[in-house]
């Protein structure tokens, strides 16, 4: 009787096996076939770049410097991005990469019928000053924005999109979607904990291995935990609502005075004749960003007497974008317009108008003393000259 039992559930569990499924094989999901065989790279083994950069040479999108060398920390031409993203967009439109095979050159126009393709596949890149550049410059070290964008003009081309699995809408130096649409899938998580794109930063192989990598492969793509930039809170430990001033009874909040006071620092950082002689005519950073909120509450009043509009802000601001809200933002560039345009209409503003300054009781508790410096630490406005 047992050996029955024993014998039904030895042919139930071989039943069972044989209607399995067999484990997925490598590539099977990625977005584009793989086309070659593994390379063991001696300098990426047992290193980050190592699964990237066989991603990579598997899918045909990059090659090794040598059969044994990746040099992941090396920089990538113009004329190799543009190589890349012609290999990536014929995969993706169901072509093969032997394609290029009869049009292959050599010498120093071994690039151009990729640029070629390029050019028929997506006719608007050669109104396009980026990509013009690029072409132009083909030996030049290729900035990690400039690979981005042409990256998203190859992805809108194809019409490929993917799962959105981070909920980001700016980081500190880029809000513009197309791009930050790579933060939301997962192909691009930044250069700090904020997230920061440096987009005129040199872009490197191992960067560019790791990104096409996260592309192809779902299971490379990162899910984010960006900090965020919150500079009304890191510079004033303030609420972005909070009142710090009244100017001729209109109460300036944090979110207000801070665009104009990084700013300000920022540009002061980055010039050293301005901040010499910012400091030999006795004012601070700070008396001058007061003077530019006072300087936008008077033309607020001389529109009202010459009836002008504040002209709507065009951009649509994220919060997040340069650390500031968004809110923020649009009244700043509203009043830089307002300013510019009464410029415009009565030349030199009347100085002995500017309206005078009430303190909430917070600006005592407000500590600025290092706020320079503290400027000049942060992403997007930082660096001195």
């Amino acid at each position: 009787m047992k050996t029955h039992r024993f014998a039904a559930l030895f042919l139930t569990l071989s039943l069972l096996l044989c209607t399995l499924p067999a484990a997925a094989a490598e590539g099977d999901d990625w977005l584009v076939p793989r086309m070659r065989d593994s390379t063991a790279f001696t300098d990426t083994a047992g290193t980050i770049c190592e699964t990237a950069a066989d991603i990579c040479c598997k899918a045909g999108l990059m090659d090794g410097v040598d059969s044994r060398h990746f040099y992941p920390e090396s920089g990538l031409t113009h004329a190799q991005i543009i190589v890349i993203s012609a290999r990536l967009h014929r995969l993706l439109s169901g072509g093969t990469l032997e394609y290029f095979e009869p049009i292959s050159l050599t010498g120093a126009d071994w690039w151009t019928p990729y640029d070629g393709y390029l050019r028929q596949e997506i006719p608007s890149l050669a109104a396009e000053d980026p990509y013009v550049s690029m072409v132009q410059s083909p030996t030049r070290s290729c900035y990690r924005g400039d690979f981005l964008e042409l990256l998203s003009a190859v992805l809108s081309d194809c019409g490929t999109t993917l799962p959105e699995i981070n909920d980001v809408s700016a980081v500190p130096d880029y809000q513009d979607p197309e791009l930050i649409a790579f933060y939301r899938w997962g192909i691009l998580g930044g250069k700090d904990a904020y997230g920061t794109l440096y987009a005129q930063a040199a872009l490197s192989r191992g960067a560019a291995a790791a990104m096409l990598a996260r592309l192809i492969a779902p299971d490379q793509r990162l899910v984010l935990d960006l900090q965020p930039l919150e500079l009304c809170q890191d510079l004033l430990g303030a609420a972005p609502e909070t009142v710090l001033m009244t100017i001729k009874e209109q109460p300036i909040t944090a979110q207000q005075f801070v665009p104009t006071l990084v700013s300000t620092c920022s540009r002061y950082n980055h010039s050293h004749f301005a901040a010499m002689m910012l400091e030999l005519n006795g004012i601070t950073t700070l008396d001058e960003s007061i003077d530019t909120l006072r300087t936008y509450i008077l033309c607020e009043e001389l529109a009202q007497e010459l009836e002008l509009e504040i002209t709507p802000s065009e951009t649509v601001y994220q919060t997040g974008y340069r650390g500031l809200t968004a809110q923020g933002q649009t009244w700043t560039e509203e009043h830089d317009r307002l300013l510019k345009e009464i410029q415009e209409t009565v030349g030199t503003l009347p100085e002995d108008r500017l309206p005078e300054v009430s303190y909430a009781p917070i600006w005592e508790t407000l500590d600025l003393s290092d706020i320079d410096s503290q400027v000049a630490g942060l992403p997007y406005w930082g660096g001195y000259w």
